[in-house]
């Protein structure tokens, strides 16, 4: 590695990941006494645009976000945060260097189940860190395995890779506007359908956390678990028929759909896991004198109780109908797994008409009409979404599969685009583009696009087979069935990668 000091401090000596606009390595603080210095980790941060406005932005955020993790500093499971900097307009995060593995590379891996008491012992353990971040007021927002690391030295798991981060890398001028658009922070599978709104809340960490035990206790990642027709909640008890009822209940209302039903905090949820403690035998309760009711009581339910009363008989139909607007959603999305789309479309129009600004529910709406060829009913669905939530990247790539369908390829390019301006890491975005960049005859650029799937998504055979059809139009024969023979290992049931391998070998023997 280079040589050059960052800060005129920290040396960099390996890369550990790299994303987006975030690279993140390990370094040695040549400040403090040690031979060789004691390590830390440096985040690097480097918004897309150079703007005044982004880079002001950007720093107000990164000051910002900086002061809410050092007030993390003194749990002992949490890297704590050292110094952050910004040097050339570029901003480094430096954090405590945990020794040791996160859980996604050697603990919660595919057919690994646990036994039900480690997947308890975990859950207490990570839900003693998240009642102590949650009541510093803050959501972490991307609990999955990957950001678990257990430490080597004691088996300590600490909790690491907080949204701050995301946010500042995230950031991009909108078109012809003066503002920043802010993305759902999170990663599909993991994150809670209040999430995918924007609208995080403490319970949607609670969320992510039992998503990650059901993992754990199953063994199958949570894309390949279904959810329930009726309920849209997540399938998952067969695959774990050992599991108690009693651990089978709080799974389950850890990741119920809807937040409300949902453990309110970290701390409901530890109750219900630790054992109960009695009291010793013929010890009884100490009987508590009640109070009696003075004339103040009175002046509290004039000016206190009855606003109140009114004030949630006021709210009560805005509830209600948020609550009916989520039934019809899952309904919706229940009804698209049983390839039942008219009713599909029945489902989230109802969900609409309770809550114009459900993005999501436009979007699958949107998604359901495509698959009966109803692009243009579809376009105008997805186009709604983005309206009622310009940053709700999947509604974007509803607009440019529309436009796909439509034959309006320049078009869906500009929306993939978009899509991609909100999240950059967004990798079904870069296939579609990648798709539509080959359709209007630029298969270098097509490469590049899918390309970046891969980095985002090395398990993706989707991307391996489009990168194999890529290389077949260029008549790169021998590469395209590498790429073929990967896709076909990741899945051998995908009738277009075998297809295209017969075509590749066809051309490879003439």
């Amino acid at each position: 590695m280079s040589d050059e000091l960052i800060g005129g401090r920290y040396r960099v000596i390996d890369c550990l990941r790299t994303t987006g606009f975030c690279e993140t390595y390990v370094a040695e603080d040549t400040h403090l006494p040690g031979d060789p210095p004691p390590r830390c980790v440096v985040k690097k941060l480097q918004p897309q645009s150079n703007e005044d406005f982004v880079l002001e932005t950007a720093r107000r955020l990164f000051d910002s976000e900086a002061k809410v993790l050092y007030k993390l500093n003194d749990h002992r499971q949490i890297p704590r945060l050292l110094a952050h900097l910004e040097v050339n307009e570029e901003f480094y995060l430096v954090q405590e260097y945990i020794e040791g593995k996160d859980l996604s590379q050697t603990e919660i891996v595919p057919d690994n189940r646990w036994e039900e008491s480690r997947v308890r012992d975990f859950l207490i353990e990570v839900l003693e860190i998240l009642a102590f971040v949650h009541q510093n007021n803050v959501i972490h927002r991307d609990i999955k395995p990957s950001n678990l690391i257990r430490r080597t030295a004691d088996g300590k798991i600490f909790l690491i890779d907080f949204g701050a981060v995301k946010e500042i890398t995230n950031m991009t001028l909108t078109e012809g506007q003066g503002n920043v658009l802010t993305v759902a922070i999170g990663t599909p599978g993991y994150m809670a359908s209040e999430q995918q709104r924007g609208d995080p809340r403490f319970n949607s960490d609670i969320y992510a956390l039992g998503v990650t035990a059901i993992q754990a206790i199953t063994g199958f990642h949570p894309d390949q678990l279904p959810r329930d027709r009726d309920t849209g909640e997540i399938r998952w008890r067969d695959r774990a028929p050992e599991c108690s009822e009693e651990l089978a209940r709080i799974l389950d209302k850890m990741v119920r759909n809807d937040f409300l039903q949902r453990y309110k905090n970290a701390n409901e949820a530890l109750e219900d896991l630790k054992p109960k403690v009695l009291p010793p035998p013929g010890i009884d309760k100490i009987p508590v004198a009640t109070p009696a009711k003075s004339s103040g009581s009175k002046r509290l339910l004039l000016f206190i109780v009855l606003p109140l009363t009114f004030g949630l008989l006021f709210l009560a139909p805005k509830v209600w109908r948020a609550l009916q607007a989520l039934k019809y959603y899952n309904e919706g999305n229940a009804l698209i797994e049983a390839n039942e789309y008219e009713q599909a479309i029945s489902s989230f129009e109802k969900a609409v008409r309770n809550r114009g600004d459900f993005a999501q529910a436009w979007t699958n709406k949107g998604y359901a009409q495509g698959k009966l060829g109803k692009h243009l009913e579809k376009f105008s669905s997805c186009d709604r979404a983005t309206k009622v939530a310009p940053d709700f990247v999947e509604a974007w790539n509803c607009k440019g599969l529309a436009r796909s369908d439509l034959h309006q390829y320049e078009r869906a390019l500009q929306e993939y685009n978009q899509a991609l301006a909100v999240d950059p890491n967004y990798y079904r975005g870069w296939l579609n583009k990648g798709e539509v960049l080959l359709k209007l005859g630029y298969p270098r650029e097509a490469i590049d696009a899918t390309r970046q799937v891969l980095r985002l998504k090395p398990d993706y055979f989707f991307a391996w087979t489009q990168m194999c059809q890529i290389l077949y139009e260029l008549e790169q024969y021998q590469d395209a069935k590498a790429n073929c023979e990967e896709s076909k290992n990741l899945n051998d049931k995908y009738p277009p990668t075998l297809t295209l391998l017969e075509k590749v070998e066809e051309k490879l023997k003439q």
